[in-house]
């Protein structure tokens, strides 16, 4: 049986423990190992595991280096997930696609990399939605990711394996990516957190879409708002093969987490709003915005007049980017398709050069929003998701255009978000996200760390079904 005092160390103090030798890196992951064995079989977080004994040898290694003083630092010794959209080298990565049952890459992916470089320790690939195209984890080749809370419903996608694993404490760090509010839906409907960083922050070498795309991002998704922050930071820097990679040295994301809000403007539009949000949504949005009120924070209005774009931009950036994408992974492969994706393709077929153009202005006209939005506003405060989680019987296609014009704009704007917990509505997370300038994640972790800290519904709580594991 797991160790339930070592599955709910955060990744600070797991860390701190094991940098002391405190904490051994296999009694960590022999920990964590047990609670993915207890519960994985129920919530399909992972899609392919690490063989147990090859897990164990990382964690062995891990604590024989650091007894002879050779600590790498914050990762040294951590059991670590990463999405199956990532490249593992020697481990299995399908994209969650039938065409890619069998495929093992010979590289790392970016993050990968810098992760076995920082001493980290990879349990597995966590389950995605097909090829990254959707919001629940309904996956047609490999099952459905069930959600922690409920397993009747959805955990959220395309993340959904790292929500659910991040939420069932089946270790304190999964690497998740984000095109849409593919981090911050599962966060949301998991009750986690974690960081869809600003473009080009952390890289997507080796990540399904390319090096060049221009909106999907990896980033950390665990259960405090500073183990995010520390995760970003000790993934971020400049890597010369990402096309859209920011150059110089990495920002400090950690240093100001407790500088509180007061004096700055947290900016709120009623056209984010749209769609109506339920209405234990809006109360705990509005509750929020109360709260930030209390800490010293100021509210301003900003208008959005653009809103309205952001769900067909998005799935037409999603349709060129991820349509060339697509095209050189697959190569001479037959095409295999679940219905769901087929249905998305044949809607959102690779457009024309005019169609293309034109959407690129439209995402030009939403980015130009939220930069002038963040001239009043110092941070922008928003639901991730009109609901909680839906049931996992849900139609993609009703869901779909519901939630994605919350999140889509971060990513076509290239700008930074935080998911944070917000309470629960019918024994389910419901969450605020808070987006700030692009270049500004600090800014935006340190506003969601001064709401968690401040009141118990933004802190991330256990699932009963990982508790009682």
């Amino acid at each position: 049986m797991a160790d339930p005092a070592l599955l709910r160390l955060s990744l600070a103090e797991a860390a701190d423990r094991i940098r002391r030798r405190a904490l051994s890196p296999v009694a960590l992951i022999e920990a964590v190992l047990a609670q993915i064995d207890a519960l994985n079989p129920a919530l399909n977080a992972f899609t392919t595991l690490v063989p147990r004994e090859q897990v164990l040898a990382g964690a062995r290694a891990a604590e024989r280096e650091i007894a002879a003083g050779a600590y790498r630092g914050l990762l040294h010794g951590i059991p670590v997930s990463v999405k199956d959209l990532i490249d593992t080298a020697g481990l299995r990565t399908t994209y969650g696609s039938g065409m890619f049952r069998d495929h093992v890459p010979e590289k790392d992916g970016g993050v990968p990399e810098r992760l076995r470089a920082a001493g980290a320790v990879i349990t597995g690939k966590t389950a995605t939605h097909e090829l990254g195209q959707g919001m629940t984890t309904n996956n047609h080749f490999f099952g459905p990711t069930r959600n922690p809370w409920n397993p009747e419903h959805v955990p959220g996608g395309s993340s959904g394996g790292a929500g659910a694993a991040t939420a069932a404490l089946m270790g304190p760090l999964h690497i998740g990516t984000d095109g849409g509010g593919s981090i911050r839906f599962p966060a949301a409907f998991c009750g986690v957190t974690g960081l869809k960083p600003t473009l080009g922050l952390i890289t997507n070498r080796g990540q399904f879409g390319g090096a060049g795309t221009s909106f999907s991002v990896p980033g950390p998704m665990t259960r405090t708002v500073r183990d995010a922050a520390l995760a970003a930071q000790a993934l971020a820097g400049f890597d010369p093969e990402y096309l859209y990679s920011r150059p110089g040295p990495a920002p400090d994301l950690v240093g100001g987490l407790e500088g509180g809000v007061r004096g700055l403007r947290v900016g709120t539009s009623p056209d984010l709003l749209v769609p109506p949000p339920e209405p234990e949504v809006r109360a705990a949005y509005e509750a929020t915005l109360r709260r930030l009120e209390q800490l010293g924070a100021r509210l301003v209005s900003v208008r959005m007049p653009h809103h309205e774009l952001v769900f067909r931009t998005t799935m037409g950036v999603f349709a060129i980017e991820g349509g060339v994408g697509l095209d050189a992974l697959i190569g001479d492969r037959p095409r295999v398709f679940g219905p769901q994706v087929q249905r998305i393709f044949e809607i959102t077929r690779v457009p024309d050069v005019a169609t293309a153009v034109h959407t690129q202005q439209r995402r030009q006209l939403v980015a130009r929003d939220y930069q002038a939005a963040f001239v009043e506003a110092d941070v922008l405060v928003a639901p991730v998701a009109p609901m909680p989680a839906p049931r996992i019987d849900t139609d993609e296609f009703i869901v779909a255009p519901l939630c994605g014009p919350y999140c889509g704009a971060a990513n076509l704007a290239g700008i930074p978000s935080v998911p944070l917990p917000a309470g629960t509505s019918g024994g389910l997370p419901v969450a605020i996200q808070i987006m700030a300038p692009a270049g500004a994640d600090a800014l935006a972790l340190r506003v969601a760390y001064a709401l968690e800290q401040a009141a118990p519904e933004h802190r991330v709580q256990v699932p009963p079904l990982a508790a009682r594991a």
